[in-house]
C-alpha cells in the first residue's frame, strides 16, 4: 500500500491532460434558431386562408402579393442566414443580429396577415404556425447573441 507521497515514485510523473477544444456557448441557441426558421419555412407550405387565394398547398407563395409572401421570404432568408452561421466554427455577431431581424420580420408579417388578410378570405393555419416559429427564432437568436457575449453562464 502506497501513500500519496510515494505515488509519484511508483507510477511516474503526472501526465499532462489533452487540450479540450473551446466550445461555443451559443451553439444550442443557434441550432434552435435554425430549427425555428425551418419550421417557419415549412409553415409556408400550409394553407394560409380557409378559402380563396392562399387556401391550397404553399398558400404563402401565391400569385397575389400579400403579407404571407413577406413572411415566406423572411423565413427563407432567416434559414439561409442561420445555416451559413452554423457552418462556421464561431458565428459572427452580425449573423445573430440578422437572424433576429429576420425572425422579427416573419412575426410582424404573420401578425399583419392575421389582422389584414387578403380580401374575401379568412386566415387559417399557416400564419399561426409561422408566427410561433418566427417568435421562437427571434428569441433563440437573441439568446445566441447574449450567450456569445458572455453574459450568461459561469466562467471559471
Amino acid at each position: 500500500m502506497l501513500g500519496p507521497e510515494c505515488l509519484e515514485a511508483a507510477i511516474g510523473p503526472d501526465p499532462s491532460l489533452p487540450e479540450v477544444p473551446e466550445r461555443d456557448p451559443a451553439q444550442r441557441a443557434r441550432v434552435a434558431t435554425t430549427v425555428a426558421f425551418a419550421a417557419a419555412v415549412i409553415s409556408t407550405a400550409l394553407p394560409w386562408s380557409r378559402f380563396g387565394a392562399g387556401s391550397d398547398v404553399f398558400g404563402a407563395w401565391s400569385d397575389a402579393p400579400a403579407w404571407s409572401m413577406v413572411a415566406a421570404i423572411a423565413a427563407s432568408l432567416g434559414l439561409v442566414i442561420s445555416l451559413v452561421g452554423s457552418f462556421t466554427r464561431r458565428a459572427s455577431p452580425v449573423g445573430d443580429v440578422l437572424a433576429t431581424l429576420a425572425g422579427l420580420a416573419v412575426a410582424a408579417a404573420c401578425v399583419l396577415a392575421l389582422v389584414r388578410p387578403r380580401p374575401f378570405t379568412s386566415p387559417w393555419l399557416g400564419p399561426w404556425v409561422a408566427l410561433g416559429a418566427g417568435l421562437a427564432a427571434t428569441i433563440a437568436a437573441i439568446g445566441a447573441r447574449i450567450r456569445s457575449r458572455g453574459r450568461v453562464g459561469v466562467h471559471v
